[in-house]
Order: C-alpha cells, then sequence, then structure tokens
C-alpha cells in the first residue's frame, strides 16, 4: 500500500503539471503569443487546484464508502471528456477579452480532469493516514513534487522535441486513463480500511491550531505565488513566450516545496534567510549597485530566478514550520491554494488594471525580503543567550528597515512619462526627449524595455523613418521599391508609432494588424506617421486582432509588401513564425510580392527559421543587416520573395557571428527554441 500510493502521489503530480505547458503551448498562438497567456493559465491552475482541495476537504468529512462512491462518479465524469485537445471552436475572433476567452476555454476543455488531479494529493493523504497510521504522510507531498518537478523538466527536454502538442495531449489523454483506474482501485481499497488507531490518532493530535498560524498559510504561499508569476513576467516580457521560460520558474518554486517539506533539517533558518537577503538586495537595487552584476541575459536571468527561488524557499520554508497534525492536512492544503490563487490574482488581474509598469516584481522583492528578515530575527530569538540574542535582533531589524526603505526607494518610484498604459498585452510607455544638436523634440513608443517606435517631431524631419525602419534596412529597400507603384498594397503586421507609413504614397493601400488596440489610439494621438501619410493621399487602414487570425479569416489581399514586426518586448510571437503561418501570408502574396520578417532580436538566432520557411515553400530568401548610425538603429531584416529583380538588387549580408544552420521547420505543433538561442 505504501508503495502503490506513492506511486499513484507521483503519478497525478506528474499529469497536474505536465499538462499545464502541454494546454498552454496548445492555445499560446491564439492569442498573440502574450506573457499573458501564461499567467492567465496560471491563474486558472491556482484557482482549480484550490477548488480541488476544498472538494477534498469536505470529501474526507464524509464516511469512506461514501467518499468512494463520489469520487468514482467524478472520475468517470473526467474521463469522458478526454482527450484535451481543443478544438477550433474555441479560437478567439479578435475582439474580446483575452482573460475571459482563456479561462472559459480551460474551463471546457482541461477543467475536469485538472479537478480531479488536483484533489488527489491531500486525498492520498488522507488515504496513507487511514491504512498506514502510525507514519507521517508529509513525505508523501514531497514525493508528489517531486513527480511535478520531472514533469516540467521531462517536457521542454523530452515530449516537446520529440512529439507535436496535438500527440502530446492524446499521450497525456492515455496516462490519465491509467491514473483513474490506479485512484479508483486505491479509493475502494482503503474505503474499508479505517482503523482504531486512526482514530485515536485524531482524538489525541487533533488541536485547532492558532488563528495566527491560518494567516500565514494564506499569506505566505501568496507571496510565494506572486514571486513566480511576477518572474515569469520579468524573464518572458523581452525574450520569448516559450514553455521553457515558464518550466524554469515553475521547476525551481517546486523544488523549494521539496527541501522544506521532505525533511525539518534541510530547511536551516539562519543560512537560507541570510543567503536570501544578500540575493533579494542585489538583484532588486541591481541598477544601483557600484558594479555591474547582470552584464548579459544569462547573469540577469541567474538573478531573477535566484531571487525568486530564494524567496518561495523562506516562505515555504517558514510553512512548513507551521504544518499541523495529519488530520488537519486537508484544512492546510486547502489554505495554501488559497494563498496561491490570491497570489495568482494578484498578478494576472489586479496588477494589470492597477499598476502602469510589472511593479509586482519591485514590491514582490521587496516583501519577500521582509519576510527574509522576520525568519531570520526569529531564528535568533531562539538562541539561548538572552542579551546576545537580543541585541543581534535588534541591529538585524534595524539594517532590514533600512534594506526596506532603500528598496523602496530604488525600485518603486515610476518615471514620469507622456502616457503610461498597460494590460494583457504588455506595459507600453510615450516619452519625449530633447535633441540639442537638431534643436528638436524626439518622441518614443516603448513596450517593456523595447524601443517599438521613435519619431523627430521637427517639421523638417517628422517624414523621415528612424529607429529600425531607415531606407537601407531590409524594409526600407522593400518598401522603396514600391515608391513609383500608386495602386502598391502593403500589409504591416505590428503598428508601433506607424514609423513605416512614412514610406505611403498616394494612391496605396496600407494595412496595420495591431493586437493591442491601445498601441493603435497611442500611434495616432502622439505621433503623426499614419495621419502625415493620409495627407499624402494614401489609403490607411488599421486591424485590431492578432494578425495570423484575422488574416485567415480575410479574403486574399493580393499585397505587395508585408513586414512581420509584432514583437513583445524583444520577444517574437512563436506563431507567426511557422509552416502554417507563411501558408497564409503566401496566399496573401501577389506573384512578386515580399514577405519581410524583423529578425533583429538580442537572445534568438531569428533568421535561420525564416530561410527555412522559405525554402519550404519554394521562395528564395535574402537578408540586410544594417549598423547603429544616428537615429537609425541596427537592424536585421530576412526578406522572402520570387521577385528577382529585386532579389538581384538585395544581395544578402553575412552575420558576423555564426549561427546555427540545419534548423527544423517550424510549425504550430512543433518548434524548438533551443536550437537558436543566443548565450552572449
Amino acid at each position: 500500500m505504501y508503495l502503490l500510493l506513492s506511486l499513484l502521489s507521483l503519478l497525478s503530480a506528474f499529469l497536474l503539471f505536465q499538462v499545464q505547458p502541454v494546454i498552454s503551448k496548445f492555445i499560446l498562438p491564439w492569442f498573440g503569443g502574450s506573457p499573458g497567456v501564461w499567467t492567465t493559465c496560471m491563474l486558472f491552475f491556482q484557482i482549480v487546484l484550490f477548488a480541488g482541495y476544498a472538494y477534498a476537504h469536505a470529501l474526507t468529512r464524509l464516511r469512506p464508502r461514501r467518499q468512494f462512491l463520489i469520487h468514482g462518479v467524478l472520475m468517470l465524469s473526467a474521463l469522458i471528456c478526454l482527450p484535451i485537445a481543443p478544438g477550433d471552436s474555441w479560437k478567439p475572433v479578435g475582439n474580446e477579452d483575452p482573460v475571459g476567452r482563456i479561462l472559459l476555454l480551460l474551463l471546457g476543455t482541461v477543467g475536469l480532469p485538472y479537478f480531479v488531479l488536483s484533489s488527489t494529493s491531500p486525498l492520498t493523504q488522507v488515504w496513507f493516514t487511514r491504512v498506514l497510521p502510525k507514519h507521517s504522510p508529509w513525505r508523501l507531498y514531497a514525493l508528489s513534487n517531486l513527480g511535478s518537478l520531472a514533469a516540467l523538466l521531462s517536457y521542454p527536454f523530452i515530449f516537446e522535441p520529440r512529439w507535436d502538442v496535438l500527440q502530446q495531449t492524446h499521450y497525456w489523454s492515455v496516462g490519465f486513463g491509467l491514473f483513474a483506474a490506479l485512484s479508483l482501485w486505491m479509493a475502494h481499497r482503503t474505503s474499508t480500511k479505517t482503523t482504531q488507531i486512526e482514530e485515536k490518532a485524531v482524538v489525541v493530535n487533533d488541536q485547532p491550531p492558532l488563528w495566527w498560524h491560518r494567516v500565514l498559510w494564506v499569506v505566505l504561499p501568496a507571496l510565494a505565488s506572486v514571486m513566480l508569476l511576477a518572474t515569469t513576467n520579468h524573464v518572458c516580457q523581452d525574450v520569448a513566450v516559450v514553455p521553457f521560460m515558464w518550466v524554469a520558474p515553475l521547476s525551481l518554486y517546486l523544488i523549494t516545496f521539496i527541501i522544506c517539506f521532505e525533511h525539518e533539517r534541510w530547511y536551516v533558518r539562519g543560512v537560507w534567510t541570510v543567503l536570501a537577503m544578500a540575493v533579494i538586495f542585489v538583484t532588486a537595487a541591481d541598477k544601483k549597485m557600484p558594479v555591474d552584476v547582470s552584464p548579459n541575459y544569462l547573469a540577469e536571468m541567474a538573478w531573477s530566478f535566484g531571487a525568486m527561488f530564494l524567496a518561495c524557499l523562506i516562505c515555504h520554508g517558514e510553512l512548513a514550520r507551521l504544518k499541523p497534525a495529519s488530520s488537519r492536512l486537508t484544512e492546510f492544503y486547502l489554505l495554501m491554494s488559497a494563498g496561491g490563487a490570491v497570489g495568482g490574482l494578484l498578478v494576472s488581474l489586479l496588477a494589470p488594471r492597477v499598476f502602469v509598469t510589472y511593479l509586482e516584481w519591485p514590491l514582490g522583492l521587496i516583501a519577500s525580503f521582509a519576510v527574509a528578515v522576520g525568519a531570520l530575527v526569529f531564528a535568533i530569538l531562539s538562541m539561548n543567550k538572552k542579551w546576545v540574542k537580543w541585541a543581534i535582533s535588534l541591529a538585524v531589524i534595524g539594517q532590514g528597515i533600512f534594506g526596506v526603505v532603500m528598496l523602496c526607494k530604488w525600485t518603486l518610484p515610476v518615471d514620469k512619462r507622456i502616457e503610461r498604459l498597460r494590460n494583457f498585452y504588455g506595459a507600453v510607455n510615450v516619452d519625449e526627449d530633447w535633441d540639442t544638436g537638431l534643436e528638436n523634440t524626439y518622441r518614443t513608443l516603448t513596450h517593456g524595455g523595447i524601443i517599438h517606435g521613435m519619431q523627430n517631431l521637427g517639421a523638417e524631419f517628422r517624414d523621415i523613418p528612424v529607429s529600425y525602419y531607415g531606407h537601407e534596412s531590409g524594409i526600407g529597400r522593400s518598401l522603396d521599391s514600391l515608391m513609383n507603384n500608386p495602386a502598391a498594397r502593403v500589409g504591416i503586421v505590428g503598428m508601433g508609432a506607424g514609423t513605416t507609413a512614412s514610406y505611403a504614397r498616394r494612391g496605396q493601400h496600407w494595412r496595420f494588424y495591431e493586437i493591442n488596440p491601445e498601441i493603435s489610439r497611442l500611434a495616432r494621438k502622439h505621433f503623426t506617421y499614419l495621419a502625415d501619410a493620409e495627407k499624402r493621399g494614401a489609403s490607411v487602414e488599421t486591424i485590431i486582432g492578432d494578425a495570423r487570425l484575422m488574416l485567415e479569416r480575410e479574403s486574399d489581399q493580393k499585397l505587395d509588401v508585408i513586414l512581420l514586426d509584432a514583437f513583445s518586448g524583444d520577444a517574437i510571437p512563436v506563431h507567426l513564425l511557422t509552416q502554417e503561418a507563411f501558408a497564409i501570408y503566401r496566399r496573401h502574396m501577389k506573384p512578386d510580392g515580399i514577405i519581410a520578417v524583423h529578425v533583429t532580436n538580442s537572445y534568438l538566432a531569428l533568421a535561420p527559421v525564416v530561410e527555412r520557411l522559405a525554402a519550404d515553400m519554394g521562395w528564395k530568401a535574402t537578408r540586410i543587416i544594417t549598423e547603429e548610425d544616428g537615429d537609425l538603429d541596427s537592424t536585421d531584416y530576412v526578406m522572402v520573395t520570387l521577385n528577382e529583380a529585386f532579389l538581384k538588387a538585395t544581395p544578402a549580408d553575412e552575420p558576423e557571428d555564426p549561427e546555427p544552420r540545419d534548423v527544423p521547420l517550424w510549425t504550430d505543433k512543433r518548434h524548438d527554441l533551443f536550437q537558436i538561442l543566443m548565450m552572449d
């Protein structure tokens, strides 16, 4: 029974956590590849986890035979929901609330199976105490977290590269069937094993917890959940929204549970709290440090993940010290899961509506620093020497207050901008700067940490394309080829400040696709590119919604040029660079049309991916790489076309640094960013 219950705990946890990246990756292309997709999915999983724990808590109050009957009916109902792959009917139309749509989609596809899985950990431990009353069930909890960790780590390295996402949902459904059979068998066997020993143990150990223990059972996991989701947002915003960036922080989060709940000796308060205070302080005050502690992306990611890991370790370590008798474990898990759901609600729903920046990240770091200080003080107060412990405690409290004050001063003020906003698709701001040399004002649109458009507002210069869109860039050469074509039709995926409209001429039709309605508003309100193009006689149209979904539903546009420039921070939405996506683009192109892909990126070598896609559909590719020059940023564009005249006039540039070769063809169901990740 020990072995079978351990196996059930492992299997349920494995399925519980593997379905998260599987289903999230499945629907990611439908919602614009935004980091908000993952945090919304995490919110759903946390809420359903809370519901599952509430169900387990209520179920264990019933007689064992009735528990078996109710759980059996629920399990059979979950089996009817398989397989979990969502159909095309769940795709968004393009103008609905993405958060609500994602939550409904998940509820309708994976909701019931996930609910059953989420109830299994506390139920298994209750069954464990029923048949093995002399043994502690807490190691079973650590074991379930080990199964969860195995699921997360195996996904990006084994399952994702080997099988497409549709196959993954089918294999997961098979695994769920095995879990259901084992779970029903265990529920039946343990329903007859209630013993007098268990009843006596309940009487002896059933001491109600203190009220402030219950409060901490909610507050500590809530803070850990905030740190998990805020860190995930932080690292995904400017890199790439891919399963590995979800898996890494979630894996570290689970490791802290394993460390803290496997055995008390692993969480040494004095050691972990001091280390946490140091790492969290340096991470939060990164820009104020006398030396550059994060000179590159890997270093920045290491500090971010390190701070999150230690913050969660302190929260979960203190939580483990407050765990009750085994008779109270379902209540303990219920309040823990409530805290996790509260953290998810704060980051996924409240923060985007209250903050104009990702303020939950520094706030989480500051709160974690304060918790670490408090835990260290309690560790010191447990010393035997009275005067020494009070002196050290006062010194630590003083340092902690100083640290919190300085971190608040350094990280919480939000710089003034012309306009700031934040929604599901990220944080955007508009700013101005005065150029003393030209005596003109520059206005910029920034998404995350990346400039998405700039304009020189001087009367002589405001029609000149700057930043990534100069005449020598790949898109500049593509659009200049249409200068004498008054009937040209151009599609732009990603509006930004509308800089490309500076190329629009009388009679031409320009069609912008923008998923974030706020971007369209800001481009019209604070920049003049679009209005100036219309004054010159060009027709400018804006389509709000994910470009790929919109193009998929539209009739052939007969485009001369289409530009793919839809970035989230510095991250390219992967679903725009797949075989299926390029088939849609090709349908909308004229025979000699040009598909220009903006592949400038600090972290990903995207050019080989585009070149492989071009070869797959029988088109040719050329590449233009430019260096920074005045108002022009360094750029990298790949143009895919059958236009021989354009190819001859635009010979390909070679990159300075070596890039991966033999990149597999990306499809909606299979793509691997590890092969193109640049570590420098």
